[in-house]
């Protein structure tokens, strides 16, 4: 639909008022160039994630570019470091906000119509300013005169870090209910300075719809759930506030919404280019048994360093495979770097349809390359039939996660087949992603790979903070077992004055991790029957707690670095508190919340469906696109057979699949209907 009138005052400074804790502060919402002249970024960025169609459409005008951090009016919050009473009460830190008042047709001192609030994640609140199109949009689509949108920075990010110097467990305050509690406050001082209502309803409040994407969706959701007199409603893009053990989650939902993208269910040309994968895996391994095997596998790869043996071969393969779950993440439908600036190479556009363009690369294809017997146990043959009149072919028996060619292959029995043109293919689909930049003339085996390793929400085994060296400790008898804080240096604390910081901590990820025992388990098996990976990377016959540990018993904590203190001595990978603390999978008290999922997208596994709904492990869906999670329908969840990662919340494009154009329509309906 067309973009109605926008309200926009390009360099007038207007203010606004914004109580903190009691003291009026006032924020100067000055646009464009006086927004600039207030805030210097710290170093220059480059946006590429949206199509020149887009910005010739700008929410700002027609001849004005995306909106981005440049529109900003930067203001510091001052914000306690704790909420709950933990120790620290004195102490505050100074949290960012950006606030745009250009949709405020009456001005930024008006009382709005409605507050769009984003609830920052785990990067600087930048990211989410430049990319989270459906804030920017909204004002026009629903028609309302005053709208004020405002983007909080989470807790130990960008420049909403916290003074550990001289702060006694500095780390306990990185968790999600601080986080949750911050954005409350910041709403209750917003509502404080608005105007009055005209109404008369003097204790009328200004409705205020949460948004967020990824761990900010589930944030967002989360936000709605605890504390809803704060915000009306929530918009959860990309949520997998279902991926945790107690939720029952399966363990390689990620490798099946990643194997999606590799079929014409997912929009690639055949479903041969997942069946090529597969096969070209246990090929790899298969060859790689002998030197000459190996020398083949180098040149074929471009390799800058020799394989010098069978377990080089396997990290190959795992580092070619690892890619694609970041591709699946960032499958968008236009260029994009949202996720090469996240955990990748820097701020590099992948082409739109990524993993489209990783297909066509070779790997739709017949190579005559054929898999026969059940795929679904891992046992089958891979058969390479010979390209040449006499030749043999290759053969590959797999079981579980054994690959043996039925004999050593020479390369020139191998160059008698399809499969060099076969691993070209592969070769090209992992440039995709690891020379995204063009730059490269040879790769690394592991160099590029991120994939759940990287700022994926994971377990505190693998988030921001190292490990402890501490063995498994013996569970104690209660379910939820009582926990220390450890030191950086892994002992419990003593005496008030021991587990003082002495250095700075940037990152929220792995505090959040860390103390709440964030564990989402929903990545953790692949190549294990049910899509295009392999080797399997659990045994055969694996279970939960077989992955976990036995249910109730407690690992290791996190040791926090050199100079941090504060994280639990032990943690719980079971994730009981989070459970208790929300809920599980139970919905019955919630209301106003949409949660999105996208089927390209590796964390849909996780997100929230109606029971039994999930697309698992088929990977055609063919549900509708709303469904209800509660009786009265007040949460919903929408599903986007062609949605990458909360690709509801980006700018709109003109190469936007149906499912992304009717997710926001939905999501739009469901704000005005909130706000009225």
């Amino acid at each position: 639909p067309a973009l109605r009138r926008l309200h926009v005052e390009h360099g007038r400074p207007v203010t606004m008022r914004l109580s903190s804790l009691g003291a009026a502060t006032t924020l100067a919402v000055a646009l464009s160039v006086s927004a600039q002249q207030q805030h210097v970024p710290r170093a220059p960025r480059r946006f590429g994630r949206a199509s020149k169609l887009t910005a010739a459409r700008s929410p700002l005008g027609g001849s004005v570019a995306l909106p981005s951090t440049q529109n900003c009016t930067w203001s510091n919050y001052t914000q306690v470091v704790d909420h709950f009473s933990r120790g620290n009460q004195g102490a505050t830190f100074s949290q960012r906000l950006c606030t745009y008042a250009g949709f405020m047709a009456d001005g930024a001192d008006a009382r709005p119509d409605l507050v769009l609030f984003y609830t920052g994640n785990e990067s600087p609140v930048d990211e989410y300013i430049n990319n989270t199109g459906l804030m920017w949009e909204a004002p026009a689509a629903l028609g309302l005169e005053n709208v004020l949108l405002v983007f909080a920075e989470h807790r130990f990010e960008g420049e909403s870090l916290l003074p550990t110097v001289g702060m006694e467990n500095c780390m306990a305050y990185g968790t999600v209910e601080q986080a949750l509690a911050d954005y409350a406050t910041i709403i209750s001082s917003l509502q404080a300075g608005f105007p009055a209502s005209t109404t008369g309803a003097s204790s009328s409040k200004v409705p205020v719809v949460a948004v967020g994407g990824s761990y900010g969706g589930m944030l967002a959701g989360w936000l709605r759930m605890k504390y809803p007199s704060a915000v009306v409603g929530a918009i959860a893009g990309s949520a997998p506030i279902w991926g945790f053990p107690l939720t029952d989650v399966p363990l390689d939902s990620s490798a099946v919404a990643t194997t999606r993208s590799f079929t014409a269910t997912g929009g690639a040309g055949s479903d041969r280019c997942a069946d090529n994968l597969l096969a070209a895996w246990s090929v790899m391994d298969a060859i790689g048994t002998s030197d000459e095997g190996r020398a083949f596998l180098q040149s074929t790869f471009k390799l800058c360093s020799p394989l010098k043996d069978h377990a080089a071969v396997k990290e190959l393969i795992q580092g070619v495979s690892g890619v694609f779950f970041d591709l699946s993440e960032a499958n968008y439908p236009f260029e994009s770097t949202y996720i090469t600036s996240a955990v990748g190479p820097g701020y590099y556009p992948l082409p739109a349809w990524p993993l489209r363009v990783a297909c066509a690369s070779g790997l739709e294809s017949d190579h005559e390359v054929t898999i026969e017997g059940d795929k679904a146990s891992v046992s089958y043959t891979v058969n390479a039939a010979p390209s040449v009149e006499g030749g043999e072919g290759v053969q590959v028996e797999v079981e579980w996660d054994s690959a043996k060619g039925a004999k050593a292959y020479t390369v020139d029995e191998i160059e008698a087949t399809a499969i060099p043109a076969l691993l070209d293919g592969v070769r090209e689909a992992w440039a995709v992603w690891c020379n995204v930049t063009g730059e490269l003339q040879c790769f690394g085996t592991s160099s590029c790979t991120t994939g759940a390793s990287g700022h994926t929400p994971i377990s505190p085994q693998r988030a921001g903070s190292p490990r402890g060296t501490a063995e498994t400790l013996e569970a104690a008898e209660t379910e939820a077992p009582q926990r220390t804080l450890v030191t950086g240096d892994g002992e419990a604390a003593g005496e008030a004055g021991d587990n003082v910081c002495t250095a700075t901590t940037i990152g929220s990820w792995g505090p959040v991790c860390c103390n709440d025992d964030l564990y989402l388990v929903n990545y953790m098996a692949q190549g294990v029957g049910n899509d295009m990976y392999w080797p399997p990377n659990q045994a055969e016959g694996f279970t939960m707690e077989s992955v976990l540990g036995p249910n109730g018993e407690l690992q290791a904590g996190c040791n926090a670095g050199a100079g941090l203190y504060g994280y639990p001595e032990t943690s719980d990978p079971w994730a009981h508190w989070l459970d208790t603390f929300f809920g599980g999978k139970s919905m019955d008290s919630a209301s106003n919340i949409i949660f999105s999922n996208g089927l390209l997208d590796p964390w849909s596994g996780a997100g929230v469906y109606a029971e039994g709904s999930a697309p698992y492990p088929e990977l055609a869906y063919t549900g509708p696109t709303v469904q209800n999670i509660t009786a009265d329908g007040s949460v919903q969840a929408l599903i986007l057979d062609l949605g990458a990662h909360h690709l509801d919340l980006m700018f709109m494009d003109d190469n936007d699949p149906e499912c992304a154009i009717f997710a926001r329509e939905v999501e739009l309906a469901a704000i005005k209907k909130w706000a009225a």
